[in-house]
């Protein structure tokens, strides 16, 4: 065994180090460990990395690189000017790779750049085009809301045309006809105020003489319907909005009739001559009424500060 290969040796057994401890710390390869501890210098890549592996050895087990290679001298190998390539299996775990010029690293890294460049772009592209879409789509919507607006104006009109012209019994009938045609027109604008009232509900009634007051909670501005029936006899109705008839008719027994009120309505008066025969329901809830003994009643109801 060579003597600095042995010295090393003697060092890390007193440091309590194992080759494969060694190894690890100085991540230098356990054959080349023990090439240096039996002085098998030529099974070591090169000069160079004898002199290097030696100096890392000793540094690690606590002796003076520089003072012991000094002091070997002799037994190890000066570094000869020609550069030695080791075998790539051979060669240490740590490896130098030569500096490359600006210009090699700029070719190397342009096609990554170019990419990088095209997928910007494209991202840019997209982004605008979604962009305009959503705007075109922003303002087509606008449109039919700006025709449903001037369609609602234009029933309100024509519902208060009619509200303002008293008639007979014949003419209310045909009026009659003509709302539930107004209101079959509509059913499908009334969908979204439905939706609307789900909180919608009628209070239990205040009683005075053959008055019955109700007050309205949450009663949507438009698209409100009042359904009259005649259950178990024939009853004359009539539906009125400040103080003007809206509706007025005869019901026979187990039919019904459904009145469109305008939008903007807050508050209503529905009179019947028959009140224990007749029903009221407005946009789906049944209106309580309280049994009477007077059979001609007077039913209002109050929206006006409910919401």
């Amino acid at each position: 065994m060579d003597e600095i290969g042995q010295k090393l040796r003697e060092a890390r057994l007193e440091k309590g180090y194992t080759l494969d401890d060694l190894q690890q710390i100085t991540k230098i390869q356990k054959r080349y460990l023990i090439a240096i501890e039996e002085g098998h210098f030529d099974a070591l890549p090169g000069d160079f990395y004898v002199r290097a592996f030696i100096k890392q050895y000793a540094q690690v087990v606590g002796l003076d690189a520089a003072a012991l290679m000094e002091q070997y001298q002799q037994d190890i190998p000066e570094v000869k000017p020609e550069n030695v390539v080791p075998d790539p299996e051979d060669s240490p775990t740590r490896t130098t790779t030569k500096p490359q010029s600006r210009g090699a690293r700029l070719r190397r890294f342009l096609p990554q750049i170019i990419i990088a460049v095209a997928a910007v772009v494209i991202i840019a592209v997209v982004y605008g085009l979604t962009l305009t879409s959503q705007r075109s789509n922003d303002t087509t919507s606008d449109i039919p809301v700006s025709k449903s607006s001037t369609k609602d104006d234009s029933d309100s009109i024509a519902s208060s045309k009619k509200s303002s012209s008293k008639s007979s019994s014949s003419s209310s009938k045909t009026s009659s006809s003509s709302s539930n045609k107004a209101a079959s027109k509509s059913s499908s604008k009334k969908t979204t105020s439905k939706k609307s009232s789900s909180k919608f509900s009628i209070s239990k009634p205040s009683v005075s003489g053959s008055t019955q007051n109700f007050t309205l909670s949450h009663f949507p501005n438009s698209g409100n319907k009042v359904t009259l029936k005649a259950s178990s006899g024939t009853a004359w109705v009539s539906v009125s909005v400040s103080g003007t008839t809206t509706w007025q008719g005869t019901l026979e027994s187990g039919k019904s009739h459904t009145v469109s009120l305008a939008s903007g309505t807050t508050a209503f008066t529905v009179s019947t001559g028959n009140a224990p025969a007749t029903s009221v329901t407005i946009n789906g809830k049944k209106a309580a009424l309280k049994s009477s003994t007077s059979v001609v009643q007077t039913l209002t109801f109050d929206a006006s500060g409910s919401n």
